[in-house]
């Protein structure tokens, strides 16, 4: 007969401590891939809300004065696109504030256009806000999912980007 030896076994504990050990990183990676694909998205969106505003500020600063028509558009989703073949400033405003409103939300982007905080005095300078998520479009202290409060400082937490425009 064999004596049995004390060594029984370790083996497959050895195995099991290994494969627990493996499974641990494993996770740890895949929750690392998880934030890499979140923090991509979130780029894009990001990369996509500044390219049309900013195409959107240029037509403001080519169009100044109908700024607040463009103000007017974005703010009232119900506006239509106005058909002309010679337009004028205003249904160019129109137009353009429309065709950019509709490109956001194609994105999943909500937007709002406001005048900037502390800018009522001397200049009325617009803040176009762009947000998307969960974040409203909005400057508010009293709501907790707005981008920023009413001074213009970003909300923590908030997916969302505030463009000064004139």
């Amino acid at each position: 007969m064999k004596a049995k030896s004390t060594q029984e076994g370790v083996g497959l504990i050895e195995v099991m401590v290994a494969i627990l050990l493996l499974s641990v990183a494993v996770l740890g990676f895949s929750a690392l891939q998880l934030r890499t694909i979140s923090a991509t998205d979130e780029s894009l969106l990001r990369t996509q809300a500044l390219s049309v505003i900013r195409g959107l500020a240029e037509n403001m600063r080519a169009n100044s004065q109908q700024i607040d028509t463009y103000q007017q558009t974005i703010n009232d989703a119900t506006k239509t696109v106005e058909s002309c073949t010679e337009c004028t400033a205003e249904q160019i405003a129109i137009n353009e504030s429309k065709a950019a409103f509709e490109q956001l939300n194609d994105y999943g982007i909500s937007v709002k256009m406001v005048i900037c905080p502390g800018t009522a005095d001397f200049s009325q300078v617009k803040c176009v806000i762009a947000a998307w998520r969960d974040t409203k479009p909005l400057m508010d202290d009293s709501d907790n999912d707005a981008c920023a409060n009413e001074n213009g400082i970003y909300n923590s937490g908030s997916n969302c980007i505030i463009v000064e425009t004139y």
